[in-house]
């Protein structure tokens, strides 16, 4: 029920806001990213998802053979015709918390994946830290689903998230919904990128983060330098009855001169959590585009 009204409250701000697809799609290359407010979910949900997670990661890595089994069903989904639902090979469990610059963890999450899972290899539903994760993750990505087809709807894209093909028959589609990925991460103070990047998604969705002035972003430009990228001025603050989320558009949408939001999130000496949601597009083929280079951060 509270999801049912999370999605109503996003769906009613984006319908008021009156944005033509002239004045959405100029705001996205003028400031690179569309912030929409996120009334009436309090931050508890997304500090219980990462405590959810953190268990899910002391459970992985004490127990080396659930994590190599956890790695052997995500190779066995992306070598399946079910993954060119997506069109991406990100999915699952990334521990990267001793690679140096990268020092993060995350977990790529997709209703499908999780179905694939619990069908092929049904042992993981004796993993409560797992189960647990999941069903927070479903519960997130289920909110996510409207805000994409809105935006998509604004910029009269709707059709991107039309399937070309009949669903394969061993894909057991919960719903018939688009393709998102929801992206956990847990980013440690050794953290430390070096450039920005872009999303090779549709649309990317800040759902939360535990230090929003981390997040560093421009517009599509003609060049960049490093002075091009600063963190949003939000008008809305993580608080327990709303929260901000920021709406990009990724590196799938250049066919209707849409182009990509870099972006990074810089060091800042921390332990930090971020919830992202990536609207996909089905079964498509992305095209090798010369996006303008990025520049290097120094810290």
């Amino acid at each position: 029920m509270r999801i049912q009204k999370i999605v109503f409250t996003l769906i009613v701000f984006l319908c008021t806001q009156s944005i033509c697809t002239n004045l959405l799609k100029e705001q996205l290359s003028q400031t690179g990213y569309l912030e929409i407010c996120h009334k009436n979910c309090d931050i508890i949900t997304y500090d219980s998802l990462y405590a959810s997670f953190d268990e899910l990661i002391t459970f992985l890595q004490s127990h080396p053979a659930w994590a190599q089994k956890l790695y052997i069903a995500k190779e066995r989904f992306i070598r399946s015709a079910d993954r060119n639902y997506y069109a991406t090979d990100f999915f699952g469990f990334y521990d990267e918390s001793k690679r140096e610059g990268r020092n993060q963890i995350s977990f790529y999450y997709s209703t499908h994946f999780q179905d694939f899972i619990f069908s092929h290899f049904p042992e993981f539903k004796q993993v409560s830290p797992l189960i647990k994760f999941f069903e927070m993750c479903f519960e997130i990505e289920q909110s996510c689903e409207n805000i994409f087809n809105e935006a998509a709807a604004e910029l009269n894209i709707k059709n991107i998230f039309v399937s070309p093909y009949s669903c394969s028959p061993t894909l057991k589609l919960r719903r018939t919904g688009l393709p998102v990925l929801l992206k956990v991460i847990k980013y440690f103070p050794s953290y430390n990128p070096a450039r920005p990047h872009y999303d090779g998604s549709a649309f990317s969705l800040f759902l939360d983060s535990t230090d929003n002035q981390s997040l560093l972003l421009s517009p599509y430009k003609s060049e960049f330098t490093v002075d091009d990228f600063s963190s949003p001025l939000r008008k809305f603050v993580r608080s327990h009855n709303q929260n901000s989320m920021l709406l990009i558009p990724g590196a799938l949408l250049t066919e209707f001169a849409i182009y990509p939001t870099p972006h990074i999130v810089k060091q800042n000496g921390k332990i930090r959590y971020a919830t992202i949601a990536f609207a996909m597009r089905p079964y498509h083929t992305s095209q090798k585009n010369n996006f303008l280079p990025l520049p290097r951060f120094k810290y």
